[in-house]
């Protein structure tokens, strides 16, 4: 079996974290006969250098193939204008590609199983930041297999989990009451997303930055309805936000930034709605029952009863379907969180296709047991 990492938008930490744990144990698979890792230098904080490369020298099976002489954004936006890259991917002839690229185009040409390592985050349960999910298309937001026994056999599993996580559900009342909302009116939740300029992703937005998105929503959306932001945290750490406090400062009478701990979560259940693009909160909506506002590009599952900007106001939005959603948690927790630390070859192809035993299962939950009681 000849496994194929394609990196384009691989972080440092993404790949001491996620990516080095599994070349090693790919490396003493009996199933692996050839391991090939293509990136990149460093830039935008995505790529790898020198250092991170040097402990995995001895690593048996590993081969590299570092893409230094095209332009860094090339490989990133569009690799298949890279000459040779092709004809390179093609002689390897991976059976399974393993693709964290924001470039979709790219590897949908490439033989074999190409799958795209993603986020395994699901709140509101907790994960480790290191898990990760394997997709054949990245934001198929709420996709789930049709066998219906899976899904079953992933609901038992996590019913502990489940139980555990109802018990801490918020009423929209005491939401608003703690993020100093009013009691009354309509309230649109905007989670806001990652803006660094090594999230490729935000390639595939709706809108190229926040105050593009609030602009957009103060053009749309009614008059009564107040649009309550949250920003992601790591842009308070790594962005600078001036402008977008300013633009949030000039409309104080329609948009309100709240802040603090978990402010996300608490939003979520204080809102009416929750607006959706590319952000991982549309997890949260189904959770607690909040209708979705899609503004992405990419569909959602039709069980989450997404509906469009020109929705807002009316009475009665659709909201998710709660047992769907109850067996999409279950399966996302059970069936498809991947832990670099437990991955061999048998593993990663059950990943890939579906095709997931009773033991996964099994070890899945036992390690989300352990890092639940770790984190309480």
């Amino acid at each position: 079996m000849r496994i194929l990492f394609y990196l384009p938008v691989i972080t440092p930490w993404w790949f001491d974290h996620i990516i080095v744990p599994m070349l090693r144990n790919l490396s003493r698979d009996a199933h692996v006969a050839e391991i090939h890792v293509m990136v990149a230098p460093l830039w935008r904080n995505t790529g790898v250098d020198g250092h991170q490369l040097a402990p995995l020298g001895g690593v048996d099976k590993l081969h590299w193939h570092i893409i230094d002489q095209a332009p860094p954004a090339a490989f990133r936006v569009q690799a298949h204008d890279i000459p040779g890259l092709a004809d390179t991917i093609d002689a390897i002839a991976p059976d399974l590609t393993l693709a964290r690229s924001a470039d979709f185009e790219t590897p949908a040409r490439f033989p074999g199983i190409v799958r795209y390592i993603m986020e395994g985050a699901a709140s509101p349960f907790v994960t480790d930041p290191a898990w990760v999910v394997l997709e054949e298309q990245p934001f198929a937001y709420g996709a789930m297999p049709a066998d219906v026994g899976l899904i079953a056999a992933c609901r038992a599993f996590v019913a502990p989990l489940w139980q555990q996580a109802r018990a801490g559900v918020m009423t929209r009342d005491a939401a608003r009451a703690g993020l100093g909302l009013p009691a009354d009116g309509k309230v649109l939740a905007v989670p806001l997303q990652y803006e660094h300029g090594e999230n490729l992703y935000l390639n595939h937005a709706a809108y190229p930055d926040s105050v593009a998105l609030l602009q957009a929503l103060l053009d749309r959306v009614p008059g009564d309805v107040l649009l309550a932001v949250s920003d992601h945290p790591l842009n308070r750490l790594y962005v600078d936000r001036s402008a977008l406090e300013r633009f949030i400062a000039s409309h104080a009478d329609r948009i309100r930034l709240v802040v603090g701990n978990d402010v996300t979560v608490r939003l979520i259940y204080a809102a009416d709605a929750v607006l959706s693009d590319l952000s991982k909160t549309w997890s949260q909506a189904a959770f607690a029952g909040r209708a979705l506002v899609h503004v992405g590009r990419y569909r959602m599952a039709d069980w989450l009863n997404g509906t469009d900007l020109s929705a807002i106001g009316q009475a009665g939005l659709p909201t998710p379907d709660a047992e769907a959603a109850r067996g999409w948690f279950s399966w996302h927790l059970a069936g498809r969180l991947l832990r670099p630390e437990a991955v061999d070859a048998p593993l990663l192809l059950r990943h890939a296709t579906q095709h997931i035993v009773h033991a996964d299962l099994a070890a899945n939950c036992a390690a989300l047991t352990a890092l639940i009681a770790e984190a309480a």
